[in-house]
């Protein structure tokens, strides 16, 4: 007996532990609305447009000005009114959807108003025209043109033509946007991190106002029990886990927007969190308005909906912007170098 009850207890101790199989929602259960080719081929088509928008404003500014022909009659190129014009063209179409992409007029991801795409508008358009006229009077079209007169009203037609095409067209393109998003399109995938009142009411507007561009696929709890709570709900949202596995959450259901609505979260997890992610996911993280009193430097107040929130750390810029910001840090400086450089020579010689 005394046997069998040892035997008994040893077998016991041997066997292995089982651990809990733990599921955790994924991207897949939420099934894609439309291919991943269709947002590059929407941005490409948007480019194009824009650059047809400048081509047309410069023409139809150089017509209303002079009166003359663009083309030549007897061969295929420009007629010799427009040819003084052709390099600033070239110029136009460079400069315009440089600033453009400068000012983020092409990310469709994420929110955006109405408001704030008019005024990105604006001064891609303003400092466009201002890059364009300054081309014009200081290059002139090399040693060919370097006596020709440009006219000014060309400059400025071009300038209110492009505004008032510009407007329209990136009005319809968020419109339609808006449109689309209604039908569960191009909504980024969102997690947030807290389960008090300010998640419920974050989640209740971005479910209730699509048109913001944010689905909530997850729900992280502030404290260790997340565990523990992984498979319930909050809200209609699945729990995922707890902030402590952030970093994992984020890679595993391709989360590009993470809003903090927990006030007790630890800033060492969060900074770990970003070092674990890395730059190559580009995640945004924004803190919730319950947690303005704890606000770092180097951040910015923005709003989703009714709803303000603080962007802790803005997306790095990708390949080309960084290129665009180095050529035009470039330019100027040269530019400010050969304007400065008489009184440079004059400052020498005294």
């Amino acid at each position: 007996m005394d046997f069998f009850s040892s035997d008994k207890k040893t077998s016991i101790m041997a066997a292995p532990a089982v651990r809990k199989q733990t599921t955790r929602p994924s991207l897949a259960e939420y099934p894609r609305r439309v291919p991943r080719f269709v947002l590059p081929l929407a941005k490409t088509a948007v480019i194009a447009a824009d650059a047809l928008i400048t081509a047309g404003a410069f023409v139809a500014a150089f017509v209303l000005r002079s009166g003359d022909e663009v083309l030549s009659r007897t061969a295929w190129a420009w007629s010799k009114a427009f040819v003084p014009y052709a390099g600033i063209f070239y110029f136009a179409i460079v400069v315009r959807l440089a600033m453009m992409a400068y000012e983020r007029a092409y990310r469709f991801e994420g929110a955006f108003s109405y408001t704030h795409e008019a005024i990105k508008v604006f001064k891609a358009v303003a400092v466009g025209s201002l890059l364009i006229v300054a081309w014009a009077f200081l290059f002139r079209g090399g040693f060919a043109f370097r006596e020709f007169s440009y006219s000014r009203s060309v400059f400025v037609l071009d300038f209110a033509i492009a505004l008032l095409a510009f407007q329209a067209f990136h009005f319809f393109v968020r419109y339609a946007q808006s449109s689309i998003r209604k039908r569960n399109a191009n909504l980024l995938p969102t997690i947030i991190v807290g389960t008090n009142t300010e998640a419920a009411q974050t989640i209740g507007e971005l479910r209730h106002r699509p048109y913001l561009g944010y689905r909530v696929v997850g729900v992280v709890t502030g404290d260790k029990k997340g565990a523990e709570k992984r498979n319930g709900e909050f809200q209609g949202v699945p729990v995922v886990g707890s902030f402590a596995e952030l970093s994992d959450l984020i890679t595993e259901l391709g989360i590009r927007e993470v809003i903090i609505t927990e006030p007790n979260f630890s800033g060492d997890l969060l900074f770990e969190a970003m070092m674990q992610i890395g730059r190559g996911q580009r995640v945004e993280f924004r803190v919730a308005p319950g947690l303005l009193n704890l606000l770092p430097q180097k951040t910015s107040i923005e709003q989703i909906g009714v709803l303000p929130m603080v962007r802790l750390f803005r997306e790095p810029l990708t390949d080309a912007e960084r290129f665009i910001k180095r050529s035009f840090d470039l330019a100027l400086s040269l530019a400010a170098l050969a304007a400065l450089l008489p009184v440079w020579l004059i400052v020498a010689i005294a």
